[in-house]
């Protein structure tokens, strides 16, 4: 899932996407910079905050692609 999400960064040009997890929660990804991936763990920032969410990359169900306004 790890180089899934790493395509999903790297796209060009980025598509917001979300991050569904094994809990059904998601978190949406609408701009690369906000989301800092390691090995096992990522973190997801919150825009204009300093908050934000620790997520295990086991626990990543699957990848959407968000609909964007035309």
């Amino acid at each position: 899932m790890r180089d899934e999400i790493v395509e999903h960064l790297d796209r060009e040009p980025f598509l917001p996407f979300r991050i569904v997890m094994t809990s059904g929660e998601g978190y949406d990804i609408t701009n690369p910079h906000l989301l800092a991936l390691g090995e096992s763990l990522m973190h997801v920032m919150q825009p204009k905050s300093n908050r934000y969410t620790i997520l295990r990359l086991n626990q990543v169900a699957s990848l959407e692609i968000l609909e964007t306004a035309n």
